[in-house]
Parts: C-alpha cells; structure tokens; sequence
C-alpha cells in the first residue's frame, strides 16, 4: 500500500469538502491518516507494511476492534499540510474497501466551541472521551476534526 500516494490522491478532495464546510481557518494541523482495509488478513500485512515507514506506538481495542498508530518516521506533505500519523483499524464486519477511510484535522479550540462557531454544520460525533471526533462525510470523503493531536492522544491513552 503507497500512503504517499493516497494521501496524495485523497488530500484534495478533502480540501475541497473543507473549504465548502468553510472551517479552514479553525485548522491548525492536519495529523491523521486514517487508513481502512478489508479484512483482518490485510489488517495484519498492512501493519508489517507500515512498520517500513513508521513506528508502531499504540495497538489497543477500541469498540471491540484493534486499532493501530503508527507515527511516521518522515510526515506526508501536500500542498499547505502535513501528517505525522497513521491510523489503522481493524475492519467493521462486511468488506470494506481498502484505501484512506478519512483525515483528522486538530482545530484550534475546543470541540465544543468548534461546534458552536459552526451551528449551521452536521457533525457526526466519534471517539471517546479522551479523543472526542466530529466527522462529516460528503460525497465518499469524511474529514475528522478534533481539539488533540494523535499523539497526544496516545499518550494520554498509555498515561491511564
């Protein structure tokens, strides 16, 4: 799987739903690549994969899945953007197809007030508490926002 080239492919695409959301000026990263795979088989080859580009830092179940972070050894850049970290769960039942799932994005404010600058947007809301994710998918390309970097994140989750 070449991330570069993914990233490279799904990075516009997000930008545009981005821009038509209108929330780009409340971005400050974009540290997430969250990647999906269709069965627990290429789970596993795609996490030896990655291990050639990165370093494997948290593997934990969440809602009965695993779901690997692995912190890139050299950030992916696209035009205005970097990201540092790639996500990898295990499937959900039913084949998936295989490729980026979505990009997280860290805000500049709480999730809280990120939402209440922006009353008129659906978000559907993901994570848990440490790790609270708005998500809006349009047209195939789901973007995440949240008030916390991925690594951040694992470290608050290996902190408990």
């Amino acid at each position: 799987m070449n991330i570069a080239q993914l990233y490279d492919t799904y990075l516009p695409q997000a930008e545009a739903l981005i821009d038509s959301l209108g929330v780009r000026e409340e971005l400050v990263q974009n540290d997430t690549l969250c990647l999906q795979v269709p069965s627990n088989e290429r789970y596993d080859q795609v996490k030896a994969e990655l291990t050639a580009v990165g370093t494997l830092i948290s593997e934990s179940e969440i809602n009965g899945r695993l779901i690997a972070v692995f912190e890139l050894h050299t950030p992916l850049s696209g035009p205005g953007w970097s990201v540092s970290f790639v996500e990898l769960p295990q499937p959900k039942s039913g084949a998936a197809k295989e490729g980026v799932r979505h990009l997280q994005f860290v805000t500049r404010t709480s999730s809280d007030s990120f939402r209440a600058k922006f009353p008129h947007l659906t978000f559907d809301e993901r994570g848990n508490a440490r790790n609270r994710l708005l998500e809006v998918v349009r047209d195939g390309v789901a973007v995440r926002f949240h008030d916390k970097s991925m690594g951040a994140v694992v470290a608050l989750e290996q902190a408990e």
